[in-house]
């Protein structure tokens, strides 16, 4: 891979002949295509690719969400979803090829100076009814009132998730309500707190798992 200096033409970007111009944080590059292989791949490939793919197929529907909880830190030329995937592939993945789960516990969507919430914990209040209670604790440096709480819940058995952010820090509980659908379904969560000037988080806190009644 090589930088791209600009001529009178400018940059360009695609595909030309066996080359392809692009560009990352507003740097030019062109780089040759990559020569396909004919060897097959070694069982290690094989595994090494069925985890990458788990990895990927759980945390691309909130690219987003998982950018902003890796906004507070210094990532260099590497995104915040690229820190939560390495992170998921090295830390979260168990089981053997080709049978992988997740250890939900062990997945990281947001890091960083922020204080997190304490003494955090959810419940099920009544059927389908769902509490997430904090103690609202504050102080100068890095624990704020206004400070948003970011909720991820994540239905196992849908493969889906919601995101809420409807209290701050002062609130100490936010309630929701799942659907009816969700009924027997398995839930886990994670929390974590963002700061009103919209690039400083807390670390994110795994709050285990409810079965929805």
């Amino acid at each position: 891979m090589a930088k791209f200096l600009k001529g009178i033409t400018g940059a360009y970007s695609g595909k030309v002949g066996n080359v392809i111009g692009s560009n990352w944080r507003n740097v030019d590059y062109v780089r040759s295509l990559p020569k396909p292989s004919k060897k097959p791949a070694t069982a290690d490939q094989l595994a090494q690719r069925a985890r990458f793919a788990r990895a990927v197929s759980f945390l691309s529907p909130i690219t987003d969400l998982v950018n902003l909880g890796y906004s507070d830190k210094q990532q260099g030329k590497c995104t915040g979803y690229n820190k939560a995937l390495q992170h998921l592939i090295n830390h979260g993945i168990m089981g053997e090829y080709p049978n992988y789960t997740l250890n939900y516990e062990a997945v990281v969507i947001a890091r960083g100076s922020l204080a997190n919430l304490i003494g955090v914990a959810w419940t099920e209040t009544s059927p389908k009814n769902l509490e997430v209670s904090w103690v609202p604790e504050v102080n100068r440096f890095n624990a704020f009132t206004d400070d948003s709480v970011i909720l991820l819940v994540y239905n196992i058995e849908k493969s889906f998730f919601n995101v809420l952010e409807s209290a701050t820090r002062e609130d100490g509980a936010l309630t929701f309500t799942v659907p009816d659908v969700y009924e027997g379904d398995r839930m886990v969560g994670w929390v974590f707190t963002g700061h009103r000037d919209g690039v400083k988080t807390s670390g994110s806190f795994y709050l285990g798992e409810i079965t929805i009644s």
